[in-house]
């Protein structure tokens, strides 16, 4: 199997990742067979390649684990390991940050939560 890679167009939260505060992010479901060459499946275990909106390599990170959450019901550790952009920490900033990115969702709306670890910086 090829590489697999992750894309982030907002380099902030690379940034995040670099710097070892964001170890957690979000996808919607429906990604989580892959989107595109910058976005491969999601597989738990696997190590990815972050691309920035660029399509440059900024850092490698390993998935630890997957969860099904609903917007009614987002765990504390996702909103704890999952800053805002601008640096927050807190359910509700996590929810602001999310809720254009999933369009608006209702509290039953399913999305996948991605753990990980840094491999290299």
């Amino acid at each position: 199997m090829g590489e697999h890679r992750m894309q982030w167009n907002d380099s902030v939260l690379i940034d995040q990742i670099v710097a070892g505060v964001k170890t957690a992010t979000v996808r919607p479901l429906e990604w989580s067979e892959g989107l595109d060459s910058c976005n491969t499946p999601i597989r738990c275990g696997a190590v990815y390649t972050v691309y920035d909106a660029d399509r440059t390599p900024r850092c490698r990170i390993r998935i630890t684990a997957l969860e099904l959450c609903t917007w009614g019901a987002i765990p504390d550790a996702l909103w704890q390991r999952d800053p805002a952009a601008d640096g927050s920490v807190s359910l509700e900033a996590f929810r602001g940050d999310h809720d254009h990115y999933f369009g608006w969702p209702s509290d039953d709306y399913e999305f996948l939560a991605i753990y990980f670890e840094p491999v290299s910086r």
